[in-house]
């Protein structure tokens, strides 16, 4: 998938060049359009997203550019460039060399590479332990025929979601995307709700060595909790309370009182039903940092909690929550978030169940919490890590 995406941002069957399709987009006043593979939890999908200007801002002469751009989004999906029978090779080659160079390259993020590496050693057999790119060693098996009609197999049965921001009409809007996705598809598979995969313990250690400058220490917790379960919005505010910001547990006390991080934080996997710890420590401090996560935790399970430190995480998470309609990007993972669990709750609903979670809740959530995997990357030669 992650090469389809790249495939749909080369043109069309009429527009077959980079050079040709940016001429198109010009002549939509400057509209911007990518594709890009992401995942939420255990889910991978493709995003197609056009911007368009606002037709009111246009001289009558000029208006039709929504559903030229419609078209164009139609085209995409439907005749990408190729010969009909297969993505063009050429196009299917040059992908296969720029997405393994993008996968190389996160390499050097070692904030990002060890937040994954924890997932995969935790998760292993799990589909949230994938990486949305893929991986290089299976691209050169990817044919351009094979990969063509695997992407029309995913445009017949799989589901389709649509998210359109801007000043328009409701209806019309509505009447006009139900012609646009009218090619013959089968009834969508349903989708596989999240499951929890059960603390099966022991709790695991995980070191690896690279030449870096600081270690990364990333702690993963199973929760036993999911997005849209009666206890997610103690989860979310709990996560908080723990490693949300620089009123949070591990800010005051890893970073202000033992001066142990560089920056540390928690933050929670919606539809995994995980919890990650993130901090950067030096190597021979790793035990020490570990162990005062792990008192905080328990503290948390003991019902330890100050109302002030509630208080500050509610009114942190009142000011993201109430803000998603204002930030396009976060609103849409929102919405698709809620489409996948089969939800219909608004950012003000989650609020609202928020705004009742008290000091007894947090508790039982906090008990929920399970040790899985601690991961270590530290770098330097001959570092010693404190065990």
């Amino acid at each position: 998938m992650a090469l389809i995406s790249r495939l749909l941002e080369r043109g069309t069957r009429s527009l077959p060049d980079l050079q040709s399709l940016n001429r198109f987009i010009d002549e939509l006043y400057g509209a911007h359009y990518y594709a890009v593979v992401d995942k939420l939890g255990e889910y991978q999908f493709i995003r197609l997203c056009l911007e368009l200007i606002d037709e009111k801002y246009l001289a009558n002469s000029d208006k039709g550019i929504f559903s030229r751009g419609l078209l164009f989004l139609r085209e995409i999906l439907l005749a990408p460039a190729g010969d009909g029978r297969q993505f063009k090779p050429d196009y299917l080659s040059q992908e296969k060399h720029f997405l393994s160079r993008q996968i190389l390259d996160s390499f050097n993020d070692k904030t990002e590479y060890a937040q994954q590496r924890c997932i995969e050693e935790m998760c292993r057999g799990e589909s949230i332990a994938l990486s949305a790119f893929g991986d290089p060693g299976d691209f050169a098996a990817v044919d351009a025929g094979q990969l063509l009609d695997f992407h029309r197999g995913l445009l017949e049965s799989n589901r389709i979601d649509v998210f359109v921001s801007g000043d328009f009409d409701p209806e019309y809007m509505q009447a006009t995307f139900e012609g646009f996705i009218n090619w013959e598809r089968h009834e969508p598979d349903s989708v596989v709700q999240p499951r929890i995969k059960p603390f099966l313990g022991p709790a695991r250690e995980i070191f690896e060595f690279q030449e870096l400058q600081q270690a990364q220490m990333v702690l993963g917790y199973r929760t036993s909790i999911l997005y849209g379960m009666e206890d997610y919005p103690a989860l979310v505010l709990l996560n908080l309370v723990l490693g949300g910001d620089g009123q949070s547990r591990l800010f005051k006390h890893l970073r202000e009182e033992e001066g142990l991080c560089y920056y540390a934080a928690s933050h929670v996997e919606a539809l995994s039903g995980l919890l990650f710890v993130v901090a950067a420590i030096e190597p021979a401090t790793y035990h020490r940092a570990k162990t005062i996560v792990e008192r905080q935790i328990e503290s948390l399970r003991r019902g330890y909690i100050e109302n002030f430190e509630i208080e500050s995480a509610r009114s942190l998470l009142q000011a993201r929550l109430l803000g998603i309609a204002e930030d396009r990007e976060v609103f849409f993972r929102f919405q698709l978030r809620e489409g996948l669990v089969g939800g219909g709750q608004s950012p003000e609903k989650l609020w609202r169940s928020v705004e009742q979670v008290g000091i007894d809740d947090l508790v039982r959530v906090a008990n929920h919490l399970k040790a899985d995997t601690a991961y270590l990357l530290h770098g330097g030669v001959g570092a010693k890590i404190a065990i």
